[in-house]
């Protein structure tokens, strides 16, 4: 009996990581589904304890992101790199929970890209849900953050 203890402990581990991970998976997968709206965007970039990254999927010029955006927003138009600007290539990570925002929040254009991260939910209206909500907005180009304590886009 004491030589199946281990060999039991292990399959009950087992079966328990895989359950796990196919939670995490279904989780994944529900959250996708699930619009993140303006206002818990912004909460959510208050707290400086979330890491969340905005990947702003318009167009980089003065109609669409140059003339107004989220803070910290980085853009990647039509979710191709090539389009994007130089100094924000390197800065969107697959691996981070991200936010991505269309114009109006175009469920088509985030299923086109949702692929390339673990992790991404639609911002509810687009752009312009998040300046009908009368929440900061930035304009200009892109410029990377700067290496500090404290952080924060807002």
């Amino acid at each position: 009996m004491k030589r199946l203890e281990p060999l039991v402990y292990v399959a009950v581990m087992a079966i328990l990581g895989v359950a796990l991970i196919a939670e995490g998976r279904r989780t994944t997968e529900l959250l996708a589904h699930q619009a993140v709206t303006p206002k818990a965007l912004y909460a959510l970039l208050s707290n400086p304890q979330v890491k969340v990254q905005i990947v702003d999927l318009r167009a980089y010029d003065d109609d669409h992101y140059v003339d107004t955006h989220i803070p910290g927003a980085i853009p990647l138009p039509s979710c191709d790199e090539t389009k994007a600007p130089e100094s924000a290539r390197d800065r969107v990570y697959p691996y981070v929970s991200t936010i991505i925002v269309t114009d109006t929040g175009d469920a088509a254009a985030f299923e086109a890209c949702r692929a390339k991260f673990g992790q991404a939910r639609l911002l509810e209206g687009g752009m312009e849900g998040w300046s009908n909500a009368n929440l900061p907005e930035d304009t200009g180009d892109y410029a990377p953050p700067k290496n500090a304590a404290g952080g924060g886009c807002l």
